[in-house]
Parts: structure tokens; C-alpha cells; sequence
């Protein structure tokens, strides 16, 4: 049996190529910002794109915590509200819609 792929048109493939990209630059972000005590909870950070959503996510089982706890000192830098402070910082929904942008002008 033959798989059949989705056929993205041009608008489609850019929103998705920049929200590849501008999720990288978010968890990039992200993880400047958070605890760095043995770096796993860096280490399992994500981006998953599926077709025009994308999920940034730590798959640490302490990630959570150490995101939520505003009152866990770190004394190799990094707090709490790590992805939601990057989130604040890095403007995706901008970044996708200047990428849309350029492709239909282009």
C-alpha cells in the first residue's frame, strides 16, 4: 500500500519552517533561563511541530516542579518560570506571521 503525504501549499510550509524555528529560538531561550544544576532538566527539553501546531516541552519527571516552585533557589543560576518567561520574550506568533508574509509577497 502506497502512503500518501500532505501536499503543503507555500503558506503552509512556511508557517511551519518558522515555527520550527522560532520554537528552537524559544527553547533556546528557555533553557538559559532555567535551573542548571546536573542539566538533565535542559537536556529533555522539545520541540515537536505536527502540522501547524507546535508543543515546546521538558520531559524531566522534576520539570514541573522546578517550574512552578517560585521560591527554589539555584546556585548555578536559572529559577522558575523558565519556558513561561521565554515565552514572554520570544514573540512566535509574529516570527510565523512575518514568515507568511514574506512567502506570499515572494
Amino acid at each position: 500500500m502506497v502512503e500518501l503525504k500532505p501536499v503543503l501549499s507555500m503558506v503552509e510550509r512556511a508557517a511551519q519552517d518558522a515555527m520550527r524555528k522560532a520554537s528552537r529560538q524559544l527553547l533556546k531561550r528557555s533553557n538559559e533561563l532555567a535551573p542548571r544544576d546536573d542539566g538533565d532538566l535542559i537536556k529533555s527539553g522539545k520541540v515537536v511541530v505536527d502540522d501547524l501546531s507546535v508543543t515546546i516541552k521538558y520531559t524531566a519527571p522534576h520539570a514541573v516542579f522546578q517550574h512552578e516552585h517560585l521560591d527554589w533557589q539555584h546556585t548555578d543560576g536559572g529559577g522558575p518560570k523558565f519556558l513561561e518567561r521565554a515565552s514572554d520574550e520570544v514573540d512566535l506568533g509574529q516570527i510565523v506571521a512575518d514568515a507568511v508574509r514574506a512567502a506570499l509577497d515572494g
